[in-house]
């Protein structure tokens, strides 16, 4: 398997054609989804996404001092997707055009291109999510339709020189749109290295702020002529976007007596038989239901762009890097798993810590019996590409978010500790 990941072998090529050969003429895409209707599993305990407003403070003043002016113009939208939606439409995707776009990927990445009525390859990656740079050669050598745009992404805040993938790009006419949905990009501070390389950069403040909502379009070279264009959400959602984000705020915190309490509640659940989801294949001809062609020219609250504008970042960044490293400390004791990024680099602001587990069943069914905020990509596009095929079930999302209490951090280090450390046996994922 480690051969086949690192990519350009015999295998691996073979696939691709033959992919190419069947889904060429064709923009419907089949997608393995996993449906967790079955199991019944409880709401999180704790939030995945940051929650709780801390105003900046005299630190960020001299954090962003670091921080060059862009020089480029930029669009809120109300979701990443929609940024990217318009990246691809200005850099020329359309019916009779292609997206490259990453084997490992959430659905919404390709949903944009698929409203466009593109097709969509998708290109395989090596184990540590960077582009498998002879795979891209062979989709480009035999593409039936003209490559338009290549997707290239940050993975969890993990951020990549993409300077050759930049001139790879300009060398075969294809733009190059850069997804910084996983990284701390904003109008205000941009993740050190990110965007550079991009003719268009799409990011998704929310995941980094309590926000209700905004994604946001970089363009380093154009003017984006797209605020004519953009529609202001009324006042009636802006309300509602407030109401959600106070609610979010006053939600039940995780203490010490639900820590003391994890022993009995795992050692019950454990002697019961976990109830598998339903992991099946199906075709879709279009964009998923995530994706809402009515909200593509929608902006982002004013709410939502003022706590953007307005939140803590020095302490957002510190307390992301603290987390992300007692995940490391916790799990490099553990069996059956391992970090996919072992060592954070000092100026990485993560978006996640994402967790590789051998045994998805019953490690991933209990922890989210447990309502550990555990996430996944299990709705993928099927592609040739090994790594994908098998980070779709085994590599987990875990928070490591600013708003996180250490009551709640430990609670799900001592979740995971428990569960992981549990013996498998008879499994065959």
């Amino acid at each position: 398997m480690a051969a086949r990941r690192r990519g350009g072998n015999a295998g691996l090529a073979e696939e691709i054609d033959s992919a190419l050969k069947t889904g060429a003429q064709n923009v419907s895409l089949d997608y393995q989804v996993f449906d967790p209707a079955a199991c019944h599993f409880p709401r999180p305990r704790v939030s995945v996404l940051p929650q709780d407003f801390e105003r900046a403070t005299r630190d960020d003043h001299e954090l962003l001092r670091e921080v060059a002016s862009l020089p480029g113009k930029g669009a809120y939208f109300t979701r990443g997707r929609y940024a990217l939606g318009e990246a691809y439409r200005r850099s020329g995707l359309d019916s009779g055009g292609t997206l490259l776009a990453p084997a490992y990927h959430c659905v919404t990445m390709l949903d944009p291109a698929l409203a466009l009525g593109a097709e969509v390859l998708l290109y395989p990656l090596n184990a540590d999510l960077t582009p498998d740079c002879n795979g891209l050669e062979r989709l480009v050598e035999h593409a039936v339709r003209p490559i338009k745009v290549l997707l290239a992404t940050h993975f969890f805040g993990f951020v990549r020189d993409f300077s050759c993938l930049k001139r790879w790009c300009d060398t075969h006419g294809i733009v190059l749109v850069e997804d910084c949905s996983h990284t701390l990009y904003t109008e205000r501070y941009q993740a050190k290295g990110a965007g550079r390389a991009g003719r268009f950069v799409a990011s998704s403040p929310y995941k980094f702020f309590p926000s209700a909502d905004a994604g946001w379009l970089y363009v380093p070279e154009l003017a984006v002529a797209a605020g004519n264009l953009m529609q202001p959400a009324d006042w009636v959602a802006e309300l509602r976007g407030v109401k959600q984000c106070l609610d979010a705020a006053r939600r039940p915190r995780v203490g010490p007596t639900d820590i003391a309490g994890l022993e009995a509640q795992f050692g019950e659940m454990a002697r019961e038989m976990p109830v598998p989801g339903e992991d099946r294949q199906q075709q879709r001809p279009a964009q998923s239901p995530q994706y809402e062609v009515e909200a593509e020219h929608r902006s982002a609250l004013r709410g939502s762009r003022w706590l953007i504008a307005h939140s803590c970042l020095s302490n957002a960044i510190r307390r992301r890097q603290v987390n992300y490293r007692r995940w490391l400390q916790v799990v490099a004791e553990l069996p059956g798993c391992r970090p996919l990024y072992p060592e954070l680099p000092e100026h990485a602001v993560p978006y996640m810590f994402p967790l590789y587990i051998e045994h998805p069943m019953p490690h991933f069914y209990w922890l989210k019996q447990l309502a550990v905020p555990v996430w996944r990509w299990d709705e993928m596009a099927v592609s040739a590409c090994p790594v994908a095929a098998d980070y779709r079930l085994h590599l987990l999302h875990l928070p490591c978010h600013q708003s996180l209490s250490d009551d709640e951090m430990d609670w799900m280090l001592a979740a995971v500790a428990k569960v992981l450390s549990r013996p498998v046996s008879g499994s065959d994922q």
